[in-house]
Formats: C-alpha cells, structure tokens, sequence
C-alpha cells in the first residue's frame, strides 16, 4: 500500500513535468509560426511595399493589393474601391515622375496579429520626400491593414491611415520593419 502511494505521487509528479514541457514545447512553437507568418507578410507585403512605393511603381504597388480593396483615407472622409485607388495612384505618380520629385517610405509596427490566412496590423510611417530643387519634407502617418492570404500571397484587403497630431514620437515608438 505504501508503494502504491509513493508510485501514485511519482505518476502525478511525472505528468505534471510532461504537461509543462508539452506546453513549454506548444509556447514556442507557436511564437515560431508567428515568425514565420511576419516574415512571410514582410516579404511579400512590405518590402515590395517599401520598394514599389519609392519607385513610383503603380503597377507593382496595385499588386500587393486585393482587387476587393477597401482603402480609407481617413484624413479626406473618403473610401475608395482598388479601382479608384489605382487611378490616384497613377496619377500621383506619374505627376511626381514628372516632376522629378523623390520619396521613401519607412514602417514601424504597434501590433501584429495574424493567423494562417488573416493578418490584423497597426503602426505609423514616415514618408521623407524631396522636390526638384532638393527641398526635403517630412511626414508622418498611423495605419491600419487588414490582410488576407489568397493561395500563397499576402494581400492588402483594407488600408486606412491618417496624419491627424502623428509625430516622430510614435513613428519611433513602434517596432521598425
């Protein structure tokens, strides 16, 4: 009877050990999935966002984004569909091309959730760009995404941002890409 009960406190002793180490175990694998799906978004979401958008490149911009887009300009109380947005950026482009004008966008994260197929993401930008005469301004904005996976590419299905009392500050206090 005594063994019984010492063998019974080592049972329960052993299970407890293998619960925490499978939990442990199921923590970081976790935390690596979550990796590798931000890994996986900023290789094909940001960087090329980061590159078309310094480029000028309409067409490659467009890409990154779902044809059911929804793009909310918040600062303008305008919601435009890819259509509209493609256009603007068109022209956008296409006049900054013109005029010689450069720019680079650079991220820093707030939050990023996600899942397999879904991807919730917040934080700010800075947009440095320069007119012919070399003239250098400064902006910066908080964004919103919502992204979906369509096979095995990330896409933009929502894209809301303002420039509403966002300063240096919060752009520095998110996670830079």
């Amino acid at each position: 009877m005594f063994l019984n009960l010492i063998l019974s406190l080592f049972v329960i002793k052993l299970m407890k050990t293998l619960l925490c180490a499978i939990l442990t175990c199921s923590f970081f694998i976790t935390l690596a999935q979550s990796d590798n799906i931000e890994t996986e978004i900023n290789n094909q979401v940001w960087l090329p966002f980061i590159k078309t958008y310094n480029n000028f490149d309409a067409i490659g911009f467009m890409n990154l984004h779902s044809r059911d887009l929804v793009r909310v300009p918040v600062d303008a109380k305008k919601i435009y569909t890819f259509e509209e947005y493609s256009i603007n950026n068109q022209q956008s482009n296409e006049m900054s091309l013109r005029n010689k004008r450069k720019q680079a966008i650079e991220f820093s994260f707030e939050d990023r959730i996600h899942n397999e197929t879904s991807a919730f993401e917040t934080g700010y930008y800075k947009v440095t760009s320069s007119d012919n005469q070399g003239k250098t301004r400064t902006f910066y904005g908080k964004f919103t995404v919502v992204l979906r996976k369509f096979g095995d590419r990330w896409k933009i299905v929502l894209d809301s941002d303002t420039g509403k009392n966002i300063t240096e500050s919060n752009f520095l206090s998110g996670k830079k890409l």
